[in-house]
């Protein structure tokens, strides 16, 4: 056997050995071995070098990507969404509403969207959604898109750092 190869078999059986039981001389006179009960670890250094290169101790998991999760209430004009704003003042509840006047199909599932990153939607429904200034709760808008007139709620964000 070589070095290289004896090397190689005491990396194998130190990674798949954990702890060793250590044989010393029995008390009475030298005759015989015992063996004791404390484990000895051992530590291969160059190799436990190289298995560390391969792992991702030193380093957290990646940063959660920017996300948001928002419902919507689509209509044509401004008139109509002032409409559903005092509906809303008067205690109405905006899933209620959005089922009632949205003419987005989420409006099937009282506005939801779920969950998005910046860029999915139109520029113009971004900026609010993704703005640190937007508060999460309130009813936002209307915010005009080519699609029509927005009345905006975020739900949640998460991602981005300290930014919100």
């Amino acid at each position: 056997m070589n070095f290289i190869s004896f090397l190689f078999t005491i990396a194998l059986i130190g990674h798949f050995t954990e702890a060793f039981t250590v044989s010393s001389p029995s008390r009475h006179g030298g005759r015989g071995m015992a063996v004791t009960s404390s484990p000895l670890t051992l530590g291969m250094g160059f190799f436990d070098g190289i298995s560390k290169a391969f792992g991702n101790e030193e380093y957290g998991a990646p940063p959660d990507a920017v996300k948001a999760s928002a419902r919507h209430i689509l209509v044509k004009t401004t008139e109509e969404a002032t409409t559903i704003m005092d509906k809303m003042a008067s205690g109405s509840a905006f899933a209620d509403l959005a089922r009632e006047f949205s003419t987005c199909p989420s409006g099937k599932s009282g506005g939801s969207l779920g969950s998005f990153e910046p860029g999915t939607m139109v520029p113009e429904f971004d900026k609010v959604i993704f703005s640190p200034d937007t508060p999460m709760g309130t009813v936002m808008g209307p915010v005009e898109t080519k699609f029509g007139y927005h009345l905006i709620v975020v739900d949640k964000r998460t991602g981005g750092g300290d930014w919100y």
